[in-house]
């Protein structure tokens, strides 16, 4: 049975602030703003406990195929909300400027 790769829940997020940033440097210079409100993501996740000199508990982003997959991991829900702040602690916009307001 082929092993499904596996993503870590800070891999995840890393992942999601990759592309909120590419979404705000593809929106600048674009006439229609947006402010970045909360994030919100529902996934499941597998509680694995790692034993060794590493030891610990590990959360693994489960994709759609790979539930159930693994017996000795336990499966769980998880719901992050996330509010985006920019680097001087302000709002995230996706764009830069709003010359005009449409018509």
């Amino acid at each position: 049975m082929p092993t499904t790769p596996q993503l870590s829940l800070a891999e995840t997020i890393r992942e999601l602030r990759t592309q909120l940033e590419l979404a705000v440097a593809e929106g600048d210079g674009k006439g229609l703003r947006f402010t970045l409100g909360p994030v919100e993501l529902e996934f499941q996740v597998e509680v694995t406990w790692v034993g060794g000199a590493d030891a610990g508990v590990r959360f693994w982003v489960v994709s759609a195929g790979a539930k159930g997959s693994r017996s000795s991991a336990s499966t769980h829900t998880v719901k992050l909300s996330l509010t985006p702040i920019g680097p001087g602690g302000g709002d995230v916009l996706i764009s830069s400027s709003v010359p005009q307001l449409p018509k």
